[in-house]
């Protein structure tokens, strides 16, 4: 049987693939020199070209046993950057903080609304209770999330003017880029301890971010 396609298409093909795979690497690396030398210049730019080849950069570090979380640490810093001013500008009582079940004491008494997430009781076991004081004293609300489908499905019923959150790099990360693609600006703050259960925070950046003002 005859062959109906060229071999020249084939030869056609293949450098058109290389040609892409090449481009491919020079934008990945755009995007990494960027965000590591260049998240003052273009900070939106930055971002853009960062989440355009979010996976792709984290395998390329990944390939060079480089940690790949250098970029969901990248990213958190250049939102905050972008929503810092228009977060500090929002009123206290039109801001919703995220913060992650994980940071409850293992002897929580806590229940799970499946409306409000989990309603802490202040029963003082962890740095929620004081914070959540600090929060109602300024109209903040809060929201322990059990998940990160319930941050979603609170940001489309609570809809905030603007929002905080607390979690691992990825988790953080991955929250501030679908909050603010719904238009709501946030910034957020990396837990200094990470992990399933009794993770940690630095509670003085958190209130020093929480309740920023422009």
């Amino acid at each position: 049987m005859k062959n109906l396609i060229p071999a020249s298409v084939y030869v056609l093909v293949g450098e058109i693939f290389i040609i892409f795979v090449v481009l491919a690497a020079a934008l990945i690396l755009t995007a990494v020199w960027l965000a590591i030398y260049k998240r003052d210049l273009f900070p939106r730019f930055t971002l853009f070209v960062l989440n355009l080849f979010y996976q792709p950069t984290k395998l390329f570090l990944g390939y060079f046993h480089i940690n790949p979380v250098i970029v969901d640490e990248i990213g958190i810093a250049l939102v905050n950057s972008i929503y810092k001013d228009a977060y500090g500008n929002t009123p206290m009582d039109k801001r919703l903080l995220f913060l992650p079940q994980c940071l409850r004491n293992l002897e929580c008494p806590a229940k799970t609304s499946p409306q409000e997430g989990i309603i802490c009781e202040e029963c003082g076991r962890c740095g929620i209770a004081e914070l959540k004081r600090m929060c109602d004293e300024q109209g903040i609300k809060i929201c322990i999330a059990p998940g990160g489908e319930f941050v979603k499905r609170a940001t489309r019923d609570k809809k905030p003017a603007a929002a905080m959150g607390i979690a691992c790099q990825h988790d953080l990360y991955e929250t501030m880029r679908y909050v603010t693609s719904k238009g709501v600006p946030m910034t957020g703050v990396v837990l200094s301890k990470t992990g399933c259960v009794m993770t940690e925070v630095d509670w003085g950046d958190v209130r020093e971010m929480l309740f920023y003002s422009g």
